[in-house]
């Protein structure tokens, strides 16, 4: 039926130029598409006719988002924007009603795809069959505990809005390079979440403590100190018990593919300097009255070997709320207020060559002159130069705010308005650097076919964790996404730098999911891929919880190719 009416509709317009026929295609069997009467109805009985939508306006707008014009690639697809649009949308606003939702769907052989603040393209399904569960209604912070350092947040809550509410408090929150505008739950119980200050703050897994998790069959399972008997509390992620941490996000998260989080608690930390927060201008000309005590320094290395080692020993040293290499081109980009600025800025990237941003923070004028004394005892030891007290590379004081913020990340989009990361592995420092020098000769093939901007190949982020324990490099990669040879050429590399790292033992890099990435790589890395399954099978025999970008059940992939 679908190919029938698509060849009628194209011999009407085949005349007309600039016709996109794949997209063309998708538009007309989402029509066709449409969500039966009484599951409608029973969705409506659950949260009220106001919270749930299966009009196309609506649902459309779901199948878009950042980077679907390089994963429609990845799917053999023509590159667009929009991936598949979910049957409908479903707003719950309580654990009860999604448990409620997850059943319905789960017994009418449907599926569900949950989204936070719904960043990237993973959360849109890949199939006609899902039911969005958009969990924007369920934002509260409902408890903040002071003495023993947690928080417990829904999933809308953003990552700005709780450290807002913990600055009355003077603690911190762990936050994820992606920014404040994102959700803390979701990074933590579903996706990476590297973070600028992963020194002093870890990474994502690192702070998940008590999750409510609404399995795919409707069951609320309650996970860590959560779950106990007698005085059951969110302060701890395990036990009694084998811990179920590892099946629930394991490294990088498993992306909506085992059901839905509707509250987790995270670990809290110590406000690093002064808690004040006193900005002025319009938007993009902030200015940040910098508090007591924080300085920047950029220090400037010749070579890859001596900024390793100068890496290893400030993250061992303890002295930094953000210690972290990045590039010489990523370093002008992140502290640039626009694309002019950068363009006035660009002249000067040269001088730079291996840099560490080291941001110094201290609550008492003691401890950052102690800190300071480390600091320059250490560039000395390791051959560096500090271009910021040389006056060489100032960062503005936006830059300060934009830190505690964790809002560094989104001047990634700056230059050409997108941009995905590659490698991504966690494991040593050592290992990091090694992806980011493989990095260099593997990207100059695209820089030279001009399908990639030109940035000598060197962009790259490597950040230490809990002071140097371990590391994670990505790469973060500009390209123009208003030009297909440049999406396409994104895609390319992208792909082989997924095929550097498996070749080379460089640990898993971000986007290794779905089917077919996970066999390719389970293959060859102790067949992890059949445990994967196993696990999504124990958990969802029924493939209710959409497994786009997760592993699906033997008897779904049966379906699908039958």
């Amino acid at each position: 039926m679908r190919n029938g009416i698509f060849d009628q509709f194209k011999n009407l317009i085949v005349k007309q130029e600039n016709i996109n026929f794949g997209i063309l295609t998708d538009i007309i069997w989402c029509a066709l598409m449409d969500l039966d009467e009484n599951i409608y109805n029973a969705l409506v009985e659950i949260i009220g006719e106001r919270f749930v939508s299966k009009d196309k306006v609506i649902t459309e707008a779901y199948s878009f988002n950042w980077f679907n014009d390089v994963i429609t690639i990845r799917e053999n697809r023509e590159s667009s924007n929009f991936l598949n649009a979910p049957l409908a949308v479903a707003l719950p606003g309580t654990t009860e009603e999604v448990i409620k939702i997850v059943k319905l769907i789960h017994e009418v052989g449907l599926k569900f795809k949950a989204q936070s603040t719904g960043l990237g393209g993973w959360n849109c399904p890949l199939t006609d069959d899902v039911i969005i569960l958009d969990m924007r209604r369920m934002n509260e912070i409902r408890k903040i505990d002071k003495k023993n350092m947690f928080a417990v947040i829904e999933p809308y809550v953003t990552g700005a809005t709780l450290q807002a509410e913990l600055l009355k408090h003077d603690l911190n929150t762990h936050m994820p390079g992606a920014g404040p505008q994102v959700s803390p739950l979701a990074s933590s119980t579903s996706m990476c979440g590297p973070g600028f200050t992963g020194d002093v703050t870890g990474y994502s897994a690192r702070n998940v403590l008590g999750v409510e998790w609404v399995l795919p069959n409707g069951e609320l399972l309650k996970l860590g100190s959560l779950g106990l008997d007698g005085d059951p509390d969110w302060y701890c992620a395990d036990g009694p018990g084998f811990s179920l941490r590892g099946v629930m996000r394991g490294a990088q998260g498993v992306r909506g593919g085992l059901g839905v989080f509707t509250a987790c608690a995270v670990k809290l930390y110590p406000f690093p300097c002064e808690p004040k927060w006193n900005l002025s201008g319009v938007s993009p000309n902030y200015e940040f009255d910098i508090p007591n005590y924080m300085e920047f320094h950029f220090i400037n290395y010749k070579n890859w070997e001596l900024a390793e080692r100068a890496l290893n020993r400030f993250s061992e040293e303890e002295i930094g709320f953000m210690v972290c290499y990045i590039s010489n081109f990523a370093a002008f980009a992140l502290f640039s207020r626009d694309r002019a600025d950068l363009a006035k800025k660009a002249a000067s990237i040269g001088r730079l060559k291996k840099p560490l941003c080291v941001l110094l923070c201290g609550r008492t004028k003691r401890e950052i002159e102690y800190k300071r004394k480390v600091l320059d005892h250490l560039i000395e030891e390791t051959g560096g130069r500090d271009f910021t007290t040389s006056g060489k590379f100032v960062p503005r004081s936006q830059s300060y705010v934009e830190a505690l913020r964790s809002m560094l990340g989104i001047h990634a989009f700056l230059a050409t308005g997108s941009f995905e990361s590659t490698f991504g592995g966690m494991d040593s420092l050592t290992l990091a650097f090694r992806m980011a020098k493989e990095n260099v000769v593997l990207k100059k093939e695209f820089i030279e076919k001009h399908s990639l901007p030109d940035d000598q190949g060197q962009s790259g982020w490597i950040q230490t964790y809990e002071y140097g324990h371990y590391a994670h490099s990505e790469m973060p990669t500009m390209y123009d996404i208003n030009d297909l040879s440049s999406r396409q050429g994104m895609f390319e590399y992208y792909e082989k730098s997924e095929d550097v790292c498996l070749n080379k033992s460089l640990n898993f890099p971000f986007f290794i999911d779905g089917d077919k990435l996970h066999e390719k790589w389970g293959e060859k890395t102790c067949n992890y891929h059949v445990w994967l399954r196993k696990i999504k099978e124990a958990f969802d025999p029924q493939n209710t919880a959409d497994s786009s970008f997760y592993i699906s059940t033997t008897s779904e992939l049966a379906r699908r190719s039958g």
